[in-house]
């Protein structure tokens, strides 16, 4: 199962990527989805800060993203999912990109791609794919007003006052 969402942020791509790729254990000052991430370590994976984080997923629960590909000059990053997802999932993998588009304006497309198993997989990829798209459009308009604006977005301060 393949989701792709993309979003124009109307800052440079090097102000997107300080907050994607440099604050890449940072997450959960941005994503309505997490209630906290931090880094599971300090190892330099290709210049990143470090090579995993942990997420506390609203509805979901403890994840850990283990970087597999990042790219400070191509501003590009993908992690997959070993530990946190439901059962029915073999393999979840999610890749960020940022493009250039001018001076002050980039692009960030994001795509999930999720390996369902067995009976319970099949039965539940539709809810799975509306969900994890819903989650996605969530995360890339919260990164998008964070990246703009500097500041966490209305829904992430509505998740807030939910903890």
């Amino acid at each position: 199962m393949i989701i792709e969402k993309e979003i124009t942020i109307n800052k440079s791509v090097e102000d997107a990527w300080e907050v994607l790729g440099y604050q890449f254990a940072d997450a959960y000052k941005w994503a309505s989805p997490l209630k906290h991430s931090e880094a599971k370590d300090r190892n330099n994976f290709n210049g990143s800060a470090c090579s995993e984080r942990g997420c506390d997923i609203v509805g979901m629960g403890k994840t850990r993203e283990k970087l597999i590909e990042y790219s400070n000059e191509c501003n590009r990053l993908s992690y997959s999912v070993p530990e946190g997802m439901p059962f029915m999932v073999k393999y979840a993998t999610n890749t960020w990109q940022l493009t250039q588009i001018d001076n002050d304006k980039s692009k960030l497309k994001m795509v999930m791609n999720i390996t369902l198993r067995g009976i319970m997989g099949m039965m539940m990829q539709p809810m799975m794919k509306m969900m994890m798209s819903k989650m996605g459009n969530i995360l890339l308009q919260d990164f998008k007003y964070y990246v703009e604006t500097g500041r966490p977005s209305e829904a992430k301060l509505r998740a807030l006052k939910k903890l």
